[in-house]
């Protein structure tokens, strides 16, 4: 799926995005089956031309509890933040594809409190939804344990 800013900033402010919310404890949120749930979700909606976001809050043993997304997007920024797709970063009017990205918020994950990574390009979303979840997995573990040293 491709589409320009114009049109994916227009989505977002009409309120089109496909939402799902789930919560999860932190070793649920590293199963595969849950991951499968999340990612077979993102496709169907990439799939029929929408924007969706899985949002999975994970509740941690120590602390507060964790933000986690499944998003869509054109460049790695937060649907949170989408207003940074401005011209500077990209030209309003061109088709750019619609990737998928592993966002992770927390106050012990960086300096930021934030972490983004792209998951699946236009290219990786078409059937290799195992390669996807091994991928989220390994990212959604590491991320986690990095929160869980941080809050030791």
């Amino acid at each position: 799926m491709k589409m320009s800013v114009a049109d994916y900033l227009s989505q977002l402010t009409s309120d089109q995005v496909v939402i799902e919310e789930v919560e999860k404890t932190a070793a649920q949120a590293q199963q595969k089956t849950v991951l499968t749930t999340a990612i077979k979700f993102m496709i169907e909606q990439l799939d029929t031309g929408h924007l969706g976001q899985y949002k999975m809050m994970i509740k941690m043993k120590k602390g507060d509890p964790v933000k986690f997304q499944l998003e869509t997007n054109l460049i790695n920024v937060p649907m949170a933040e989408a207003e940074r797709l401005d011209v500077k970063l990209l030209d309003k009017e061109l088709d750019y594809p619609v990737n998928l990205y592993l966002v992770m918020e927390s106050e012990d994950i960086n300096k930021s409190g934030l972490r983004i990574d792209e998951l699946a390009n236009e290219t990786d979303q078409g059937g290799k939804v195992t390669e996807l979840v091994t991928k989220a997995q390994e990212w959604v573990a590491e991320h986690l344990a990095d929160i869980v040293e941080a809050r030791a």
